[in-house]
């Protein structure tokens, strides 16, 4: 089968890589920049992966690059950082238009988009939504996966956590009690290729954030300390620090990422073990064998 990924430099999308490759797909990488830097020259040599310019027409991508109408598209593109003058509209609604117009000019088999649960009301969620309506609307077959935040190598969530407690031991503590449901990111990829038709949420086993600090302390051989602070305070910081450039998606550093997560990530119908046939991996197996900050 072939699969194009959008977003394929991103977090996801690299996972998606690796995944159609170690599946025997043939996979291209839809990206902006056509050096391929970065990507498995291996797989490239062997003609087993291709870099796609972003933007092109169907007809250019078919002729030129050996693109077939019955190809996969997954979207794995998008803004999880909120950044100071940042263009959402380009990012999530942009993007989505151009992959639906590629999808029905070269009548995709289908068109798979990845969104995060949207709980909740601001500028960020409303960006995304606007592009599930955007996919919603494709004349071929679509499917949504609204996911809980990914974890794994490189991720913006537990290798976060390991980067302040390599620094130091006093990790602020706020929203400890907010419920969770973090996915693997190869569990993700996984999902993604294999979706079904319609929307779908995804998660893994519940947890609260607090004890998933509590897990990394452990797994890094550290003594977790404060402070802890109360909503008030942690909003004020994220006031103070939203026009700045810090942040991450599960480690909220503006004011409305703070609303956001205090919402939680909890998922009421959990596609993701029919997807996979499995139970889901735990956030234990990987900060065990493989999160790069354990002691």
């Amino acid at each position: 089968m072939q699969v194009v990924v959008a977003g394929a430099t991103g977090f996801v999308g690299r996972e998606l890589l690796r995944q159609g490759l170690l599946q025997g797909h043939h996979v291209f990488a839809l990206v902006r920049e056509l050096s391929g830097a970065g990507f498995d020259e291996e797989a490239r040599r062997e003609g087993r992966l291709e870099v796609l310019p972003f933007g092109a027409e169907a007809g250019v991508l078919m002729r030129g690059f050996g693109l077939e109408e019955s190809a996969l598209l997954v979207n794995a593109a998008g803004i999880v950082r909120e950044r100071p003058g940042l263009d959402l509209g380009a990012a999530h609604e942009g993007v989505a238009t151009y992959l639906v117009q590629l999808a029905e000019e070269m009548a995709a088999s289908r068109l798979v988009h990845l969104s995060p649960l949207l709980h909740g009301d601001d500028p960020w969620l409303r960006s995304k939504r606007e592009a599930e309506r955007i996919m919603q609307a494709c004349a071929r077959p679509w499917a949504i996966l609204r996911s809980a935040p990914a974890f794994g190598p490189g991720d913006s969530l537990l290798d976060e956590v390991g980067a302040w407690m390599m620094r130091s031991p006093l990790i602020p503590r706020f929203l400890e009690e907010v419920r969770l449901q973090p996915v693997d990111v190869g569990d993700l990829a996984e999902a993604l290729l294999r979706a079904e038709g319609g929307a779908q949420e995804l998660g893994g086993a519940p947890m609260a954030w607090g004890a998933l600090l509590e897990a990394c302390a452990e797994a890094a051989g550290k003594k977790l300390m404060g402070p802890h602070l109360t909503d008030d305070a942690a909003l004020r910081w994220a006031r103070w620090l939203g026009g700045r450039t810090y942040g991450a998606d599960l480690v909220p550093f503006t004011e409305d990422g703070y609303r956001r997560h205090r919402r939680g990530y909890t998922v009421k119908d959990n596609a993701l073990p029919r997807l996979l046939g499995r139970e889901p991996r735990s956030v234990g197996d990987y900060l065990k064998d493989e999160w790069p900050f354990r002691g």
